[in-house]
């Protein structure tokens, strides 16, 4: 479980998830009473309050107790399915009467802390594939599963509604390790779902949008922003380090600065910035290994570089130090892997 040392009131969700989650729960056979039951300090929580706010280790808490109690690691995806558009508040409504796709997520993009200080989103086009990437502002280690695929199977759905269209073309990638369940989820899920990644993404055709949403309406459109502008003001939006770590990294065009080096581009003592890292559950050597991984995955799966090019691409001065750390990874020799 991620522990946090810095101001735990950055880190939270809109307490509106907690009721839903209650509710999925409840369809397992658990009754509230024993789903509250086994948390710490949930009397100082108030779960019905839509605009309350729950600390993410209380969140985090509630998570790791509804898997236990269900027996379902894949919980995130039908968390996600479960919501709709009104669960997510105001910036719900404000993408829904968006005019186009793009519109709509370009809102998500500027409002997501409304509804959370704990991811990140970003929508860009590569050539003729729009990406939506999650970052997490926060290490969330084991409960990454759970966050992650519940927001890409309720952008799916909700998506799917807003078009009018119940299928998805495009590709899902996911930043950790392939879950042991996920064998026998991959038949059901419509798109190639890749793991190890360098990122958490959605990627899909771009031209997808500037497809006209359903329920277009720039007058509710509006009077949605409004409300979320009003919601960002009164939220303390935690800092970005983990996101600006991870672009000075990859800035490097194949070579990997030094945690000195990071350090300094960023104002700091390393000393400083390993402590701030350890704060959010992570560590400057997790970071590089997760990003060296994540793009030896890609180039492995994606490209047909050989191994020997993929780890000078990564900074290895040659292709058996890279097998040796790739093995330690995935289990798997580059080889095997890209097989």
């Amino acid at each position: 479980m991620t522990i946090l040392k810095m101001n735990p009131d950055e880190y939270s969700v809109s307490a509106e998830y907690g009721p839903l989650l209650i509710n999925l729960v409840e369809k397992y056979g658990i009754s509230e009473k024993t789903f509250l039951g086994g948390l710490q300090h949930v009397d100082t929580v108030d779960w019905r309050n839509p605009s309350a706010r729950l600390p993410l280790h209380v969140f985090e808490q509630a998570v790791h107790r509804a898997l236990e109690l269900t027996k379902a690691p894949w919980l995130g995806w039908e968390f996600g399915a479960s919501l709709n558009l009104s669960s997510h508040g105001f910036l719900g409504y404000a993408a829904m009467s968006s005019e186009t796709l793009r519109d709509s997520l370009e809102l998500a993009v500027k409002f997501l802390q409304t509804r959370g200080t704990v991811l990140e989103l970003q929508l860009f086009v590569e050539g003729e594939t729009a990406v939506i990437q999650v970052d997490e502002l926060v290490a969330l280690n084991d409960v990454a599963p759970f966050m992650i695929e519940s927001f890409f199977s309720s952008l799916h759905f909700m998506g799917s509604h807003l078009m009018g269209e119940t299928y998805l073309d495009g590709e899902l990638r996911f930043a950790y390790p392939e879950p042991k369940y996920f064998e026998k989820m991959r038949p059901i899920i419509p798109v190639n779902v890749l793991f190890d990644c360098a990122y958490h993404q959605m990627r899909f055709p771009a031209h997808r949008l500037d497809q006209k949403l359903l329920f277009a309406d720039p007058r509710l459109t509006r009077m949605a922003a409004d409300q979320c502008e009003q919601e960002l003001a009164s939220i303390k939006s935690p800092p970005k380090l983990l996101g600006q770590v991870r672009r000075i990294i990859l800035g490097e065009a194949g070579r990997f600065p030094s945690v000195e080096e990071t350090a300094s581009e960023l104002h700091m003592s390393s000393r400083t910035l390993k402590r701030k890292l350890q704060q959010l559950g992570t560590s400057y050597q997790r970071i590089m290994d997760d990003l060296r991984k994540g793009l030896a995955v890609e180039y492995l799966t994606q490209t047909q570089r050989t191994v020997d090019e993929i780890a000078i691409q990564l900074g290895y001065s040659d292709a058996s130090n890279f097998a040796r750390a790739f093995r330690r990874w995935t289990k798997k020799s580059p080889s095997d892997y890209r097989r």
